[in-house]
């Protein structure tokens, strides 16, 4: 069953009082030219402009207001339902080591971070082809995710040294610092898709450099599956 998200709470600029000053320019301005107290041409330019002013500074804030109530709603429309967050709502899975194994805390991280990128890149290739995009790019990257992911696998079940586990370091450093281009480009080619791939593997994100989150992080996890 869908658990709805709580309706939007937007907050708004006030703009009343923009509203009230531009009547009261407006209405001035007017009361001049009935009246007749504005029989200079000074006297009716300096209320021209006076109002014209107000007009405009009131016009630019309700622009503003608009646009950043427009970018709180799609922060508020970006946050995951509450199933798809369901598989870390516990907390363990921040807190526990993803395997079994001997690898390094840096491998065991980059051991699942490769497998969800693998998923991915994969969905990714598809839509590409789907659409007749050229997929060679995310092809690539799928295949290297896939390497690295074997690589890590064997060394699963066998002892790792200090040199061997500082040599994957650098491995796992060099290929993370190439996905981040791959994945923005998934991104655009399913960004539903995209979103729900980060709710599913959001341990294996937080968790991929082998380091729990510190205490004094205090961000929400759902920030880091915002829209794109």
């Amino acid at each position: 069953m869908t658990v709805p998200k709580p309706p939007l709470v937007v907050e708004r600029e006030k703009l009343a009082p923009w509203y009230a000053a531009t009547l009261l320019a407006i209405g001035v301005f007017v009361l001049g030219v009935v009246t007749g107290s504005t029989e200079s041409n000074r006297d009716r330019f300096l209320l021209t402009v006076i109002a014209a002013s107000v007009l405009t500074a009131t016009r630019l804030v309700a622009h503003r207001s608009r646009k950043a109530a427009e970018v709180a709603a799609q922060a508020q429309r970006s946050r995951p339902a509450t199933e798809e967050l369901a598989s870390w709502v516990s907390g363990d899975e921040l807190s526990v080591p993803f395997s079994q194994n001997d690898l390094p805390p840096n491998a065991a991280g980059m051991l699942e971070y490769s497998a969800a990128v693998v998923e991915l890149l994969e969905h990714a290739v598809e839509v590409a082809l789907r659409e007749g995009i050229d997929p060679t790019e995310l092809a690539t990257g799928r295949d290297d995710a896939a390497a690295l992911h074997d690589l890590l696998t064997t060394m699963a079940a066998e002892p790792v040294h200090l040199r061997k586990a500082a040599k994957v370091h650098t491995i796992c450093a060099i290929w993370e610092a190439s996905q981040q281009p791959l994945e923005e480009a998934a991104a655009a080619l399913d960004a539903d898709f995209h979103r729900r791939w980060k709710a599913r593997n959001l341990a294996a994100l937080r968790l991929r450099h082998g380091q729990p989150p510190a205490r004094t992080d205090t961000s929400l996890p759902y920030r880091d599956m915002t829209a794109v």
